[in-house]
């Protein structure tokens, strides 16, 4: 797209090296142009910050810092920085030209993305974020905007640390997160907080968009986006999208938890999940046309999980199967929701399933009587009707029903025995030091065992893996025993205290009362600082280790500026080169007879060096005053000499004649009332 005419960087050479083209895009923060690097011949992205930002001294110094930092993360997901530097009030970024769109302009595109595209970009991402953070960078503004596609498929990663250093030249934090709402996390927006789990949010963020095709939290108001984020927990994209799966809500849910603990530990982690769906769900599931729930027939999505009938279908079997006429038992009868009905007492059933009347032995007919007898009930009810004709007849059913009944519970008991306290109850317990809480747990718990967690600090085993077990590995215990997971909190940190604006002597004692290690890093001129102050602090992690380092600056006071002595120049351009400097200027006037009318007859201070914003002043020349010549004809040479003098002239006397015989002026050089340069000199011959 070619810059528009109103673009005024367009044609700009940055620092006799950029050359600046067209404009490729506008944000609130910066403008990004197609631009050539002159020394090394080759074409770049160059990403100027607007004016305003240039102003600020704590952006200056934040925008270095953190291009330094981004310029050494080199990973195939993240987009190259080659150059940063200032061209008078242009700040700006050199960096890789990335030929391709926004992951904004692709969802633009397609509504909703693929499972397989979703998950391989998110892949990544994750790839360059688990790369940055292990170098201590957090990229804090995860959206689709920063996320690039190239024309191969490759996603390249963008700005890294650049919403640190323009957060620092607001003066809060709204101005940096109204942009970035709808990504943004919890702990940002309540405490101000970011680490490397709230790039995982945002992802989180981004991955429900590409699925559902818009943002889970909308509002009016950045405001009431940024309450959802905090107070309700995120939307199923499979409530808006039939074709996604369970698993992969699971994922969203997972990263997206409003509490930072409940998140992926690490980029790594998460990465692990992503790789573990792309390897297990159906590619008919991964490379599914997406669909709105209410467009899809929801019996023709697949089912990617057990289903809970299945599971109970297994468990029912052996119930079921001891009560079917066919596993050969005495007396087997159906259920009572069974077709046959009922059997009469003897064995065959009666026409249509009824039971039929018998005589008595003393003449009289009974009914026949139903007796139920509750047995452990498969997971719909059954019961077991029992005909009856008189009390011999119940008896003679009942004697081999109460044995099986005996049977069963015998049997019941043994098992119970064998599968607790005899030797199917017995358990071993496995070696689970290194593993991660969540996996230990689940691998007790398949075993019929109980668990109770105890956290502590350590600096050698990860948060949130098991440090040790109680008891030790291969004790064996009895089925639904408890075991006892000691669980890493990782190491022990400690609150990193600001210090900016501090003495270094007070500095050094808050850091040392925290077990911390002050660092000083090269000083920096201040104008606002005084000298010995700090004037900042690295800010990499709210807290650290014991014995972690906490570096400052240290402020050198207000920066000298030699002052450039402007004598004899132009009054204008000498008071601009001045101002430039850093100086204000005042200008007085005087007459000069060799300086030209508006040049600079001179300076104050001369020269040496001053602070910026202090005055130098300027006397600019009126040229040369013009007084009258007074009339000295026929005059003494002395009377002549003493007036002309008097009026400011030199005099200069010349003898013609030779020796003066009067002693009187017969000629003057300057006509008498006329007007001469005061200073100026005047010839009078004397004879």
């Amino acid at each position: 797209m070619s810059a528009p005419a109103t673009s005024p960087d367009s044609g700009v050479l940055l620092d006799g090296r950029y050359a600046v083209g067209e404009l490729i895009a506008r944000g609130g923060m910066a403008t990004v142009y197609r631009g050539h690097d002159d020394r090394l011949d080759r074409v770049v992205a160059l990403k100027i910050m607007h004016p305003h930002l240039a102003i600020d001294e704590n952006f200056h110094r934040r925008f270095a810092r953190e291009a330094r930092a981004a310029a050494r993360l080199a990973h195939p997901h993240v987009v190259g920085v080659f150059d940063q530097g200032e061209d008078g009030d242009r700040i700006y970024l050199s960096m890789e030209l990335i030929e391709g769109g926004t992951l904004r302009t692709r969802i633009a595109e397609a509504g909703r993305l693929r499972v397989r595209e979703a998950l391989v970009i998110a892949e990544q991402v994750l790839e360059a974020l688990q790369a940055a953070h292990a170098a201590g960078i957090v990229h804090r503004d995860i959206k689709p905007e920063n996320i690039l596609l190239t024309p191969c498929g490759s996603v390249k990663v963008a700005d890294f640390g650049l919403a640190r250093a323009i957060g620092s030249a607001n003066s809060s934090a709204s101005g940096t997160l109204l942009g970035t709402v709808a990504y943004i996390s919890p702990e940002v927006v309540t405490r101000g907080h970011c680490d490397a789990r709230s790039d995982l949010y945002s992802l989180a963020v981004v991955l429900y968009e590409m699925l559902a095709g818009r943002q889970p939290y909308l509002g009016e108001q950045p405001v009431h986006v940024a309450f959802q984020h905090v107070h309700e927990d995120i939307p199923a994209a499979s409530a808006l999208v039939a074709t996604v799966p369970k698993e992969v809500d699971s994922l969203i849910t997972w990263a997206a938890s409003r509490d930072p603990e409940q998140r992926p530990r690490s980029a790594e982690d998460m990465l692990a999940s992503v790789r573990e769906l792309l390897r297990t769900l159906p590619p008919g599931v991964l490379d599914a046309e997406p669909a709105p729930l209410e467009e899809t027939d929801t019996q023709d999505v697949p089912r990617l999980t057990a289903q809970m009938d299945d599971v109970d279908l297994e468990r029912d079997a052996p119930a079921r199967a001891f009560l079917s006429p066919a596993a050969g038992a005495p007396h087997a009868l159906p259920a009572a929701d069974d077709p046959g009905g009922e059997v009469p007492a003897g064995g065959e059933p009666a026409p249509d399933g009824a039971a039929a009347p018998a005589e008595r032995a003393d003449g009289e007919d009974e009914r026949t009587r139903e007796v139920s007898i509750g047995l452990p009930r498969p997971r719909r009810g059954r019961h077991l009707a029992v005909p009856l004709r008189g009390t011999s007849a119940a008896l003679r059913l009942l004697a081999p029903l109460v044995l099986v009944l005996a049977l069963i519970g015998g049997i019941a008991a043994g098992s119970w025995w064998y599968l607790t306290e005899g030797p199917g109850g017995d358990r071993t317990v496995p070696a689970l030091a290194g593993t991660q809480l969540e996996a230990a747990d689940a691998s007790l718990t398949a075993q019929d065992l109980r668990t109770a967690t105890e956290e502590r600090f350590d600096p050698e085993v990860p948060a949130g893996r098991i440090i040790s077990t109680s008891p030790e590995p291969g004790s064996v215990l009895k089925r639904g025993d408890t075991v006892e997971l000691v669980v890493s909190k990782g190491v022990e940190t400690f609150a990193v205290p600001a210090v900016e604006g501090m003495s270094l002597e007070q500095a050094q004692a808050q850091v040392d009362a925290v077990g911390l290690v002050l660092v000083e890093d090269e000083p920096a001129y201040s104008e606002t600082v005084p000298e010995g102050s700090v004037i900042s602090q690295s800010a990499e992690a709210e807290a650290l280790p014991a014995g972690g380092e906490v570096h400052v600056v240290l402020s050198q006071g207000r920066e000298p500026i030699a002052v450039p002595d402007q004598s004899g120049r132009g009054a204008d351009a000498a008071q601009s080169a001045l101002e430039s400097a850093g100086f204000t200027v005042g200008r007085t006037q005087a007459h000069s007879p060799t300086v030209p009318a508006g040049s600079v007859i001179s300076q104050s201070p001369a020269g040496g060096t001053a602070f910026r914003g202090d005055r130098v002043s300027l006397v600019v020349s009126l040229g040369p005053e013009m007084v009258a010549v007074p009339d000295v004809f026929r005059l003494s040479e002395a009377d002549a000499r003493a007036q002309l003098e008097a009026a400011g002239f030199a005099v200069a006397v010349e003898y013609e004649r030779g020796t003066p015989v009067l002693g009187t002026v017969y000629e003057q050089s300057a006509a008498a009332g006329s007007q001469a340069a005061k200073g100026s000199t005047v010839t009078i011959k004397v004879f």
